[in-house]
């Protein structure tokens, strides 16, 4: 079991201490904590559709709608772990690809306030809900932005550090890495991948990502650096 503390909503803890279950079970505390209601939001996602969707593309998106919240979003303790390792420097920029309610910038907004944080969603009532509650702790370096990263008018800002956890549509994730490549043509970046998807497509068809560096696999991520 994870005990939450009100002083301490993002412990830094070894993974070998809890179990994933007891992680979710955390991060349902913290989210009450912040007031961040996803579990509503979820819930009226999947009985009514998504009425702020991003983009009007007719392709399928896959929007995880009708998953459960503990599924959908990554667990605070590991947002904090992962952060630990890749230790970002004050003016850095961190960028969350498919962010839902950003719950990666709640915790730069805390642990590292010198760091810049952009998340992007597709899911505009995850954005409205997590911009809500980011409000309340008037972190000037966080923001969540509504966009639709399959857009051939997208393109991510330049930044050191990209999270991709499974988003959109094979094409969707297709897209969004090689606008990385175009990046990493003029800086050196660090990829995080989560996920199946993302994880495979980097390995089978993105060699100037997962071959130029070796990779660095811990737990559910992969760290790939150029």
């Amino acid at each position: 079991m994870i005990s939450f503390l009100n002083s301490d909503p993002y412990p830094l803890l070894p993974s070998e201490s809890h179990s994933y279950a007891q992680a979710q079970q955390h991060s349902h505390h913290v989210d009450e904590w912040l007031g961040l209601q996803s579990e509503k939001i979820e819930k009226n996602l999947s009985e009514n559709g998504c009425a702020l969707k991003a983009g009007h593309s007719k392709e399928r998106q896959e929007l995880w709608i009708g998953l459960a919240v503990k599924s959908l979003l990554t667990p605070y303790t590991e947002i904090r772990s992962m952060l630990e390792k890749l230790n970002p420097q004050a003016g850095s920029v961190v960028v969350d690809l498919g962010a839902a309610y950003g719950r990666m910038g709640f915790v730069i907004g805390r642990h590292y306030p010198d760091v810049n944080f952009v998340g992007y969603e597709f899911v505009g009532e995850r954005v409205k809900e997590g911009r809500r509650c980011l409000e309340a702790f008037k972190y000037n370096l966080v923001k969540l932005e509504h966009a639709d990263l399959s857009s051939p008018d997208f393109t991510p800002l330049n930044a050191d550090y990209y999270f991709i956890y499974d988003y959109g549509n094979e094409k969707a994730v297709e897209k969004t890495l090689h606008d990385l490549r175009r990046i990493a043509q003029t800086r050196e970046i660090t990829v995080i991948g989560r996920g199946r998807l993302s994880r495979e497509l980097i390995e089978r068809r993105h060699p100037w990502l997962s071959r130029m560096k070796t990779p660095e696999h811990c737990g559910h991520i992969s760290i790939y650096r150029t």
